[in-house]
């Protein structure tokens, strides 16, 4: 008898960032399609490109003679290693004079949780966390700043520590973005640290770019009378967060692009759409993955993991990047760690914190529901975390499963002994594309 075979793939994003051992039938064809991935920075490529800015002067000579400073960073459904950057964005503040007793860290979490203590830990590192004041964005708060209105009718409400700070320097990632083509750059503001209203606006009336584009789409038949054009393209998500931005004087951004294990592959510091920009076409390079004709024909299974962005339940849709590039439906395995469990996004259930946690805590006691393979509509989720009554909730009709091997073992008794699998390691960041055909005579 042939022994089964093993994949290992990263899980875990912020709880350990561990390897995971997925176990498959010997006689399977298995096809991993990882990222074209980038070599981790050393400490010394991290400093050189505090020193070499894009479009913009050093963060000391651009704080300098401002009397405080707000260092806005994203939350842990982010897997941006912000500890990482954040001693020399304060090493430069430094040089510049801003008082450290004047110096916040604010959470641009939008409409997400709060960071708890030993999570802000994680996030920052420990000896910021101890030294320097801290805070997470409360959208719903009273206590925000209003800016007026963008030309589109947007009312711009902002946290007011972000607000009334004399400098501001958003510290983040850059990831492919259903809506805004890429995150990172602008969008710490809005939806960062924006407000309710501001939100509201952003995500319900502006046109939205697509997974991993970094141009404006050009407008379409229906578009007619409906958009404004920027340079031929639609005026965009994208668009209303810079337009923000800039009313409200965001001075730089510091954001990186990561590894498929999450260290630093590249940094971007300065003007926050010219070195957005840059990181995005690094971005697009470092997470493409070019996906085999004949395995988007023929595949019985595609396996998505959810890592960088399996901190929490929320971001579980973000892995399935991949599933409209396969030809015939296939089983459509998820994996979410979700190890914090808690899948909460404000906006969406437009609920304060404190209420969720009590709906929350009334459900706890919801058994599991049995999952069973019964066709190839479902999506197959493997979380060890998601809380069933949620689970329902958000996902209907699909499948949960604790663990690995149960779905295997039903898969392995739907399917022929030679069955095809795609596996992506990093659902949630890879920019897909179709493998071109080969040209005739070529």
């Amino acid at each position: 008898m042939n022994s089964p075979q093993t994949v290992t793939v990263p899980s875990r994003s912020w709880f350990g960032d561990v390897d995971r051992t997925l176990t498959f039938p010997a006689g399977w064809e298995l096809h991993v399609c990882g990222s074209v991935d980038a070599p981790a920075l050393s400490s010394a490529e991290i400093a050189a490109a505090f020193d070499s800015p894009i479009g913009t002067q050093r963060i000391r000579e651009a704080a300098k003679g401002r009397a405080s400073a707000a260092i806005i960073v994203d939350d842990l459904s982010r897997p941006t290693p912000v500890a990482e950057m954040l001693p020399y964005v304060l090493e430069e503040l430094a040089e510049a004079g801003v008082p450290k007793g004047e110096t916040v860290i604010v959470v641009g979490g939008g409409t997400h949780r709060p960071l708890t203590d030993e999570e802000m830990v994680k996030k920052v590192g420990a000896e910021v966390a101890a030294t320097y004041a801290t805070t997470s964005h409360d959208f719903m708060a009273g206590d925000l700043v209003a800016y007026g209105s963008l030309e589109d009718g947007t009312p711009i409400y902002i946290n007011r520590i972000v607000a009334e700070a004399e400098f501001k320097i958003c510290v983040g990632g850059i990831f492919p973005h259903g809506s805004a083509g890429f995150g990172g750059g602008a969008k710490l503001i809005v939806p960062g640290v924006a407000g309710f209203a501001t939100i509201f606006h952003f995500h319900g009336f502006s046109p939205t770019r697509g997974q991993g584009n970094i141009e404006r789409r050009k407008p379409a038949e229906g578009d007619l009378g409906k958009v404004t054009l920027i340079d031929g393209g639609v005026r965009d998500l994208r668009d209303v967060a810079e337009e923000v931005a800039g009313k409200i004087g965001l001075d730089m951004v510091v954001n990186s692009v990561i590894t498929s294990r999450r260290q630093v592959a590249g940094l971007f510091v300065g003007d926050f759409v010219k070195a957005h920009r840059a990181g995005a076409r690094f971005a697009q390079r470092t997470y493409g993955t070019t996906i085999p004709n004949r395995l988007r024909q023929e595949a019985d299974v595609v396996v998505c993991n959810g890592y960088p962005l399996d901190a929490d339940p929320v971001q579980g849709s973000k892995a399935l990047w991949p599933l409209p590039y396969f030809e015939r439906e296939p089983y459509k395995v998820v994996l979410n760690a979700a190890c914090d469990g808690i899948s909460y996004h404000g906006l969406h259930q437009q609920l304060p914190w404190e209420q969720y946690l009590k709906r929350r805590a009334a459900a706890d006691a919801t058994p599991d529901p049995q999952a069973v393979v019964n066709g190839r509509e479902s999506l197959l989720i493997v979380s060890e975390h998601f809380q069933a009554a949620e689970f329902a909730i958000k996902h209907g009709s699909d499948l949960l499963y604790r663990d690995w091997q149960t779905l295997i073992d039903q898969l392995a008794g739907r399917l022929p002994a030679d069955a095809t699998v795609a596996i992506f390691p990093n659902a949630s960041t890879q920019v897909l594309a179709r493998e071109e055909p080969v040209a005739v005579g070529a």
